[in-house]
């Protein structure tokens, strides 16, 4: 009987080992899977929000323009509005609320407008701190002119330079963009940070 004893407990040492090994196996396997997943997920995140900016860099130039093309004949900006934009049409139909008789952003906020005789201002509200980079470095020369009078990111106004009066000057460079945008918390202090989601942007055009 001894000699079956041994074989019995060599036995369930050896199936013990292999449940061992098989379960390193199935942690190893789920580990992979878990950072392949985060992978595609960081991916798929990353060309949703390319293709946010890319967008809402196109809206503004849009409404723009279609702004600047419907209220050119009646030589005042005074009367303009999200209602009256919509029903002519001036701009892109991806920022028409219909139903809410507004205009709404790429980030589905809101956009504002407002106007005197000889300029307009276009707000966009609550924008992600990389978007809001960007728009702030959009170039609006046009053949060497432009109709943008003046841009103002959250608190920060930048001007010509003729306008500037010592003050921010346009074109913004990008280190004034990454700080007149919400910057990201420092690294070595993540509980100082804010909401980077709350960035405005205001340009006045005439």
């Amino acid at each position: 009987s001894f000699p079956t004893r041994r074989s019995s407990d060599l036995g369930r040492m050896i199936k013990s080992s292999q449940a061992g090994r098989s379960m390193i196996e199935v942690i190893g396997v789920l580990a992979i899977l878990s950072a392949v997943t985060m992978a595609i997920t960081k991916m798929v995140n990353s060309v949703h929000d390319r293709y946010l900016i890319s967008r809402i860099t196109q809206q503004i130039s849009d409404l723009r323009k279609g702004i600047s093309n419907r209220y050119v004949a009646s030589g005042t900006y005074e009367n303009i509005s999200a209602e009256e934009v919509i029903a002519s049409n001036a701009g892109p139909s991806d920022m028409f609320d219909k139903e809410n008789k507004k205009l709404i952003h790429a980030y589905d906020w809101d956009v504002l407008l407002s106007g005197t005789k000889d300029t307009y201002q276009i707000t966009f509200e609550h924008l992600p701190h990389q978007a809001c980079v960007e728009l702030a470095l959009m170039n609006w020369l046009f053949g060497g002119n432009s109709d943008l009078y003046s841009i103002k990111i959250n608190q920060t106004e930048f001007n010509w330079p003729l306008n500037a009066a010592g003050g921010k000057v346009l074109p913004v460079e990008i280190t004034d963009a990454t700080t007149a945008c919400i910057p990201p918390p420092p690294k070595d202090n993540p509980a100082a940070a804010v909401d980077q989601e709350d960035n405005d942007i205001t340009w006045t055009f005439r």
